[in-house]
């Protein structure tokens, strides 16, 4: 004989609602897709976080050296101290940033222009790896967009077109900013030269798929549209103003 307990769970998930089941598999879906993609953009990450603090390192060794020496002058050894203290600065906030990657405290705005140029600094190191390039056609684009929005979406996109093409190319991207949305077209062009088709490549994770760039799109409220190797990626946008500007519209 089943307890009362079970009863009330059984009955419990049998009431519960279609809708809000639906809304809890998208938020799962997003979510794996969020983790496949900072699992194949964690060796930049990790290599960007060394870098920032590599200087630290050598400034440090030169004091050190300087140090043991009777003779060191102190005027040079303060500037060695002043050098890591501004280097340490630079580090800290170098890695706050590159570990809103994992988890964004805001959702706060950027500026079409920085939040891409930031997104093809992530990536195009490691496709020019497998033989692709990126041709940045966006040109000056005066427009605000969440940097959340953008990091996971126009990121996403561009590993799911590299990885799914046959063999490597170029891709361009493209922007326009109109009527308060930012569009963003990436095509896949195939090089000139008929190229054989590649051999598997062995990834440091799995490939990234449409479906999981349609549950980035959704889960950070973009919209995107498909036709053969050519994308577009629209997010809502707001015309470019100064930061106090941008201060004002925050507190009222």
């Amino acid at each position: 004989m089943k307890s009362f307990s079970d009863n009330s769970t059984t009955m419990s998930i049998q009431s519960s609602n279609p809708a809000e089941q639906a809304t809890g598999l998208q938020r799962c879906e997003a979510e794996a897709a969020h983790y496949a993609l900072l699992r194949r953009l964690a060796p930049v990450i990790r290599h960007n976080m060394a870098g920032t603090l590599q200087p630290i390192a050598m400034v440090a060794a030169m004091l050190e050296r300087r140090l043991q020496k009777t003779d060191a002058d102190p005027e040079v050894l303060l500037k060695n101290a002043r050098d890591i203290v501004a280097l340490s600065k630079e580090a800290a906030a170098s890695c706050v940033d590159l570990l809103g990657w994992l988890a964004p405290k805001e959702n706060r705005p950027i500026k079409a222009d920085a939040g891409i140029a930031e997104c093809l600094g992530m990536v195009v190191t490691q496709l020019s790896f497998r033989g692709f390039s990126v041709t940045d056609n966006t040109g000056h684009t005066d427009a605000q967009v969440p940097q959340s929005a953008l990091r996971n979406v126009l990121t996403a996109a561009l590993i799911v077109l590299t990885d799914e093409a046959a063999v490597p190319g170029t891709v361009l991207l493209e922007s326009e900013f109109a009527q308060g949305v930012l569009s963003l077209h990436l095509e896949l062009k195939a090089p000139d030269a008929p190229a054989s088709a590649r051999a598997p490549e062995k990834q440091a994770y799995r490939p990234l798929e449409w479906r999981d760039l349609q549950a980035l799109a959704v889960q950070e409220s973009a919209r995107l549209a498909r036709s053969g190797t050519r994308l577009t990626l629209q997010f809502e946008a707001s015309a470019g103003a100064d930061s106090h500007t941008l201060a004002e519209t925050a507190q009222a």
